[in-house]
């Protein structure tokens, strides 16, 4: 019956409180998560990351042009979003040199005065890095120092081998005590393989939350009723994830 109604950008209550609780859950965040004000669901997490620069970035960045920085080689979805989003891309090596990971401390100084933005994908595809406590913490000095936005892409977090990765709200909250600065991304195309469900959820700083969710009430990539009630019941099932 839902299919009747246009949904709303925010989500519905059944579904915000699942995506809410599983993060809060999964990555032992207390009840840090809100459902009214942390989370936005998104038609896979791809078009979430695509969309988020454009209602968050400034058109300049000490004075000049600003730069959006990935990892290389890198999902091709963080250089479209930069190109689309009039931005400069960085393309920082993440190779054996740098845990393959991108060493975002190592940019020279007008560099980082130009970010804007930065992306991780962690656990990273195609290397299978994860991004430790420590580097977290650097990337957040980093981000504070120079006013840039950490967009972890983490839709890989239930795929690993022996300790489950650090996520990158764990590491802020544990750092910070909140999380400011920070926007993370999450599907349920990778945890519950449901790829063809365009299914997934950004997570993080409520500031930019707000920005990202009045940008989406005009654009209107609403998630319909059915897949929103499909994907609660995803979030909220673990068992299906572990087997």
């Amino acid at each position: 019956a839902s299919f009747g109604n246009y949904p709303a950008i925010i989500g519905t209550e059944e579904w915000r409180e699942a995506a809410a609780g599983w993060l809060n859950r999964r990555f032992e965040l207390g009840d840090a998560i809100r459902p009214d004000s942390h989370v936005l669901p998104l038609n896979g997490t791809r078009e979430g990351l695509f969309s988020v620069l454009f209602p968050l970035l400034p058109r300049a960045k000490a004075g000049m042009r600003p730069m959006v920085g990935m990892p290389n080689p890198f999902y091709q979805v963080y250089a479209a979003a930069a190109l689309g989003a009039n931005t400069t891309p960085l393309y920082v090596p993440a190779t054996a040199a740098s845990g393959f990971l991108p060493d975002y401390a190592g940019l020279p100084e007008d560099v980082l005065q130009r970010l804007a933005a930065v992306y991780v994908c962690s656990p990273s595809n195609p290397e299978g890095a994860t991004a430790d406590e420590r580097y977290w913490e650097k990337l957040f000095e980093l981000a504070d120092r120079y006013d840039f936005l950490v967009l972890a892409d983490e839709c890989y977090a239930d795929i690993y081998f022996g300790a489950p990765p650090v996520c990158a709200l764990s590491a802020r909250l544990r750092q910070h005590g909140d999380f400011r600065h920070l926007l993370t991304f999450h599907s349920l195309s990778k945890r519950s393989g449901l790829p063809g469900l365009r299914s997934g959820m950004v997570a993080g700083d409520p500031e930019l939350i707000t920005r990202t969710r009045a940008f989406r009430n005009v654009a209107g990539p609403q998630m319909p009723g059915p897949i929103q009630a499909a994907s609660a019941a995803a979030w909220r099932d673990e068992a299906h994830v572990a087997a």
